[in-house]
């Protein structure tokens, strides 16, 4: 698969480096309501989000809920800002990222490429598989992976940053081809925006469970988390606070 990926997004690099167009990220607003614009102009949608070291609940269409209840029993204020007994939570001090690292495994953080990942207790670093540009993590079970891949794609570096303004367009294209997503979002984490892609394991690559894959574009660098099978901990708001 990762071969694969990295064929098609190299593909997908050469063709959007011919027409560039710039976007302007920030909190935008119309008649509905404030919604996130990326700086590649993609926007926040999905669920939680951070921004600004604070987090809000964007709707599937990227509207962000203010002065409510979210579908998961948060409160937020009329900023959209989720609060705790009035108090609005910052990135750093609050519940959320501080459980994020509850399960951490004392064990050693391993870097690849510029992604620094420090895996969850239970999972241990297989040397056969894992290379220059990729890392894989089983659990005492064997019935789930995490991978971590941050590759350099050559075709890319006379483009600089400016590809990453088409990178949910060419990674679309390159997921779509390994499998057909039953849900795609875009999601902030600390290390920046990443695009969601969920598949089901069972019926795209004949394994039990859910395939998790976040991917985006840096610069010259292809950089991918696959979480495969049973990863015993929740995806994305979690797990994605593992990486660095």
């Amino acid at each position: 698969m990762k071969k694969k990926l990295l064929t098609l997004i190299a593909g997908g690099i050469m063709a959007a480096a011919m027409s560039f167009t710039a976007f302007a990220g920030g909190w935008q607003q119309d008649q509905t309501g404030w919604w996130y614009q990326n700086d590649d102009g993609t926007y926040l949608t999905g669920g939680w989000n951070w921004v600004d070291g604070k987090c809000y609940y964007f709707t599937a269409e990227g509207y962000c809920l203010t002065g409510t209840t979210t579908p998961d029993g948060y409160t937020v204020d009329a900023s959209g800002a989720w609060i705790v007994d009035g108090v609005v939570q910052t990135q750093g001090t609050s519940g959320a990222v501080s459980d994020a690292g509850s399960g951490q495994a004392a064990g050693e953080a391993y870097t690849v490429n510029g992604l620094t990942f420090t895996p969850p207790a239970g999972f241990y670093k297989d040397d056969d598989v894992s290379d220059s540009s990729s890392l894989y993590f089983y659990n005492d079970n064997l019935d789930g992976v995490i991978g971590v891949m941050s590759e350099d794609i050559p075709e890319a570096a006379q483009y600089g940053t400016l590809l990453e303004m088409y990178s949910e367009t060419i990674l679309d294209a390159a997921m779509n081809s390994v499998g057909t997503p039953i849900a795609k979002g875009v999601k902030q984490f600390p290390t920046g925006t990443w695009y969601c892609y969920l598949y089901d394991a069972a019926t795209e690559f004949d394994i039990p469970g859910q395939v998790y894959a976040y991917g985006r574009i840096s610069g010259a660098r292809v950089q991918m988390i696959m979480l495969i099978g049973n990863i015993g901990i929740a995806p994305d708001d979690v797990l994605m606070n593992y990486l660095r």
